[in-house]
């Protein structure tokens, strides 16, 4: 037996399949044997990512060989074939989110060598209809981790819920007792109990799943035995509470129902604590959300849709570096993305693209049933949603922050072309004209290279921008159909997000390839980046700094990708200040700029406002979802309050990483990868007394931590063996540390920021 789960795995099935070999030598015993295989409809046909069912195909398949060696070094094979027989037994339906329905009555000793399956059906024998590649298990082990016991209580309605105290993604192994045959057991996972007090779904059926016929449920008839247990084998939920009908509180005994949290079998590497209690829990909270969404690929949430968008991911993975060694979770989840690319060089908004519907009459039933849908669905250049900025330019920012954080070469030869050929493509969209600019001065003026400055905006295109910014509804295009607000970003495009990310992707794509030793490139897409940056500085930022009024997002992207300089960045550095002050010390920021912000914040000399951000416990805010109860990271800064959108996000968890790389201070440097050699520069501020995180590199581990004392702080750190670290304090000192353990008593200004906005006052 092995204690892997969900196999194969999810790989861009049209491509490759991945296969998996055991050592099955002790589950052999003298005389017959049996070979006995139960199928799910996992990835390939189940409605995982997208809500559609049938996205690889219409059957399930399995392909398999026993090898056996005999002591006089014979060997016997035994392959799937049309001996092979086949029948459904007591699971009637598996769903990997939609759930189980199970009837015991019906289960059969088929595992057994003496079973008759005289009454079972021959196998029939497929032809591989798309030519996918079969390949070794790249895969991390998707595994049982903790465990989790309930709290039992009514609901409102008077409903039996178990509490098990965390979100998780995972099931429930549930004993029953005295059961009658034919009793039905009803169980339904969610994340919520609503503002009047009941379990409640309405959270995460908001979109695509409210149609569903069943959602994280599982249907289950007793044999009657007196004693039955049921683990569901090919489903996963999200949940924190589980409603049980059809089952007499009074028989619940502890361990009976037992929640599991089910992921890939990652390293933790790392972790970050403080002295307030409330960070310590968003810590924790962020690890769970990256946990319980990092199943084989990382997707967006464990409930409604699961979908690895790469928008979330490029935004998150520098944190998912900081807490679990994701190395081999990547390297092996980009190659799908370097092989579902376009032609075009376009690269997809998930992938494995589980959210397109790739059999034509499946597409075409969900066109019909919303025209909109369509947007999903494949062509020979992919979707309009497809050319996303942000979301595409996972493609080279995924491998460059994986390279920076553990220093393989493999991954930047494994994606260079995958980044270079998305890079390619996004300067092709900017040079196309778009007609509602087309009469603005940028299309007529020319650069040196003798092409107008308009062909590097990046004007073209849809583009989702900063998703779930907290901005009035009215903002966001409030009584317009879907279809509208749609067409309104095909027609209009995004230029301030879409260039931003075409000049940092053009730079990632610069320091991969002088990586590699590509001079000639990298000094190709370095004069690329610098004349982007020019054209964004001289006609998408005001000479007073102005961007987008309203929106700290578009200060924060303009400073964090170094899109301006000299007065225009100290201009654009006072307007985000303003619209901090103006927002009442709250951030207002979306998915795609708000791991910048606080980062942004102490680099232009205002810890003082990233601190301050950061502690703020309203809404929108990060400590606000856990004053309210939050075990992991919600998808909208709302979501507590409103009972609405997934409660189990990763994306503004990302926050984390200015724990580790600013407040702690640990951070890696792009010259020496993999934190060969690495910085240290901690960063005192905000109500913190003292603060601490340890982080597990290659090399072993870095310590990094500070308290406070009389007339300053008390700073320690431990570098590895055969590493060096550079030591650097708020004054403005640096020294190089060989590895050992160090203790320093500095005084209160080297681990302080002095505030520009203090140092004028005391001007």
């Amino acid at each position: 037996m092995t204690e892997d789960k969900f196999k194969p795995g999810l790989t861009s099935y049209y491509y490759r399949i991945q296969y998996q070999m055991y050592d099955i030598t002790h589950l052999l015993s003298a005389g017959k044997n049996v070979w006995a295989v139960i199928l799910g409809d996992g990835w390939w046909r189940g409605n995982s990512g997208g809500n559609v069912q049938n996205n690889f195909g219409l059957k399930l398949q399995f392909f398999g060989q026993i090898v056996l060696t005999y002591g006089n070094g014979e060997q016997e094979w035994i392959v799937t074939d049309e001996d092979f027989k086949t029948s459904t037994g007591a699971l009637r339906v598996s769903d990997m989110f939609m759930g189980d329905e199970v009837d015991e009555r019906l289960e059969e000793d088929w595992k057994e060598a003496s079973f008759d399956d005289s009454h079972w059906e021959r196998v029939t024998k497929v032809k591989d209809a798309y030519g996918a590649e079969l390949i070794a298990s790249r895969s991390v082990p998707v595994r049982e981790k903790e465990r989790f016991t309930p709290d039992l209580l009514r609901d409102a309605s008077g409903r039996l819920v178990l509490d098990f105290g965390q979100n998780i993604a995972g099931y429930v192994h549930m004993k029953l007792r005295d059961t009658r045959e034919g009793q039905k057991i009803h169980l339904v996972h969610g994340e919520d109990i609503d503002g009047n007090g009941n379990f409640s779904q309405e959270n995460i059926r908001q979109i695509g799943a409210r149609e569903m016929p069943r959602f994280q449920e599982v249907y289950y008839t007793c044999k009657g035995s007196g004693m039955e247990e049921y683990t569901p084998m090919f489903s996963i939920f999200g949940f924190r509470y589980m409603l049980l009908e059809g089952y007499e509180e009074e028989n619940i005994r502890p361990g009976d129902f037992v929640a599991v949290a089910v992921y890939s079998d990652l390293e933790e590497t790392g972790d970050f604590t403080c002295s307030n209690p409330l960070i310590n829990q968003l810590v924790k909270n962020s690890r769970w959300s990256q946990k319980g969404n990092f199943m084989d690929v990382a997707v967006d949430c464990p409930t409604r849709e699961r979908n690895a968008w790469t928008g979330d991911n490029q935004i998150y993975v520098k944190t998912a570096t900081d807490f679990i060694n994701v190395y081999p979770f990547y390297e092996k989840w980009l190659q799908d993305q370097a092989i579902e690319q376009y032609e075009s060089g376009k690269v997809g908004i998930t992938f494995p693209s589980t959210s397109s519907v790739h059999l034509q009459e499946s597409l075409e039933e969900l066109k019909k049933a919303n025209p909109m849908a369509a947007l999903a669905g494949p062509s020979g250049n992919g979707s309009i949603g497809e050319d996303c900025a942000g979301w595409g330019d996972a493609a080279a920012y995924l491998p460059y922050i994986i390279y920076l954080s553990y220093g393989d070469p493999q991954i930047l030869k494994n994606q260079y072309q995958t980044a270079k050929k998305w890079v390619d493509y996004m300067l092709r969209c900017a040079g196309e004209h778009n007609p509602l600019y087309e009469d603005q001065p940028q299309y007529h003026t020319l650069g040196e290279d003798g092409r107008p400055d308009g062909e590097y905006i990046y004007d073209t295109r849809m583009h989702y921008g900063e998703w779930q910014e907290p901005i009035e509804k009215e903002a966001q295009g409030e009584g317009k159909t879907l279809a509208e607000i749609f067409m309104d970003m095909v027609k209009k495009g995004k230029p301030q997000v879409a260039t931003a990310y075409m000049c940092r992707s053009a730079r990632n794509v610069a320091q991969m390839a002088r990586a590699l030793g590509k001079e000639e490139e990298a000094r190709e897409y370095e004069r690329t980046a610098k004349r982007i940056s020019t054209v964004y500085e001289t006609w998408l930022i005001g000479e007073n700094g102005v961007i987008e009024p309203g929106h700290q997002a578009a200060y924060v992207r303009a400073l964090s990708m170094n899109l301006c300089t000299g007065e225009k960045r100290k201009a654009v550095e006072k307007q985000l200040v303003r619209e901090v002050e103006n927002n009442h010390y709250r951030l207002n920021t979306g998915f795609l700029s708000t791991p910048f912000l606080l980062p942004v914040l102490c680099d232009m000399g205002r810890a003082d406002l990233a601190f301050r951000l950061l502690e703020q416990t309203e809404a929108p805010g990060w400590l606000h979802p856990v004053l309210l109860g939050a075990t992991t990271i919600p998808e909208d800064w709302y979501s507590f309050d409103r009972h609405e959108a997934s409660y189990n996000h990763y994306s503004f968890g990302a926050v984390c990483d200015f724990l580790f790389s600013y407040v702690a201070g640990i951070r890696p440097l792009w010259e020496t990868p993999g934190y060969q050699r690495f910085a240290l520069q901690p960063l005192a501020g905000g109500s913190l007394t003292k603060a601490a995180a340890v982080y597990e590199s290659l090399y072993g581990t870095i310590r990094s931590s500070w308290e406070k004392e009389k007339g300053g702080y008390c700073y320690r750190c431990t570098i590895p063996p055969n590493t060096t670290a550079v030591l650097r304090f708020m004054d403005g000192s640096e020294r190089t540390l060989g590895s050992g353990a160090y203790t320093f008593h500095v005084p209160t200004e080297m681990m302080e920021q002095i505030s520009a906005h203090e140092a004028e006052k005391a001007e």
